[in-house]
């Protein structure tokens, strides 16, 4: 006697492609989650590096800081592409993990360090290029467009003679070096009424020059009273990234990780950019 595989019916197929659509609906959102988890423990471990070389750093120059603006690159040299210093964090010609003979003294010290850039920020700078709340000071010039690093440093702290007109000069004199971060995360966006750039060198600056700093810290009666925003004291120059956690439908609104000057990493909000970059 013959035996016949009975095949699906059209009701069973929807019914099993159904259930798939529902367990991936479900299942999509842990693995995203998931993933961004990763994408953030990589970018502290490698924040993490920039604790230990800044100590390295300090200790053969005199507890110093590199000059923020340089703090990747040599000064005074020509690079490829070089229209503007704004413009060398999406630059390959000058991604200093294959051009070391553009790199600066400090970043002798980043050996350790696996990575210049937060994985998260390298998938939003790849897939945000052109947007219009992207940072439009590489709209044009770039000559190899491959986002290679986002990290950069308090532009408050540096030595003397740096053109950021630094507030701390050496490591030691920080007040408050559990609650002042040395390098952190950066983001490729702006936001209306929060930041006018998005990443665009190695110097974050929240309030520029220092001066005005000092002065809106004294009118406002303290570093954590100046938050940037309509309720705050208006739009910052640079601000911490958001896009660690950020809120469904706002890229900018969660947290960027940060390198203290006691050596710990932690995450932290834009909005208090100016507090913890504050090192007085």
């Amino acid at each position: 006697m013959k035996s016949y595989r009975q095949a699906f019916t059209l009701i069973e197929l929807l019914v099993v492609i159904s259930v798939i659509a529902v367990l991936m609906a479900i299942l999509m959102p842990a693995l995203q989650r998931a993933r961004e988890q990763g994408q953030a423990a990589a970018c502290q471990g490698n924040l993490k590096g920039f604790t230990l070389a800044l100590q390295m750093y300090a200790q053969e120059h005199e507890d110093g800081f590199p000059e923020p603006r340089s703090c990747y690159f040599r000064q005074g040299i020509t690079m490829p592409g070089d229209v503007s210093d704004h413009r060398r964090w999406c630059n390959e010609d000058v991604n200093l993990r294959y051009h070391p003979e553009y790199a600066s003294e400090f970043f002798k010290y980043l050996s350790n360090v696996q990575s210049l850039i937060c994985p998260t920020f390298r998938r939003l700078a790849r897939s945000g290029y052109g947007h219009p709340d992207f940072d439009d000071d590489i709209a044009t010039n770039v000559p190899h467009y491959n986002p290679w690093m986002n990290y950069t440093q308090n532009a408050y702290l540096g030595p003397r003679n740096s053109p950021c007109q630094p507030l701390a000069y050496k490591l030691s004199t920080i007040k408050n070096p559990g609650s002042t971060f040395t390098y952190a995360d950066e983001g490729p966006f702006k936001e209306v009424g929060i930041n006018t750039q998005g990443l665009n060198d190695t110097a974050l600056f929240p309030l520029w020059p220092s001066t005005d700093a000092v002065a809106k810290v004294q009118q406002m009666g303290g570093a954590w009273n100046i938050r940037p925003g309509p309720d705050g004291v208006g739009t910052f120059a640079d601000v911490i990234a958001g896009f660690h956690q950020a809120p469904s439908g706002n890229r900018v609104a969660g947290r960027g990780n940060c390198a203290f000057a006691d050596g710990h990493v932690a995450p932290a909000s834009r909005i208090d950019t100016f507090p913890l970059a504050w090192p007085r």
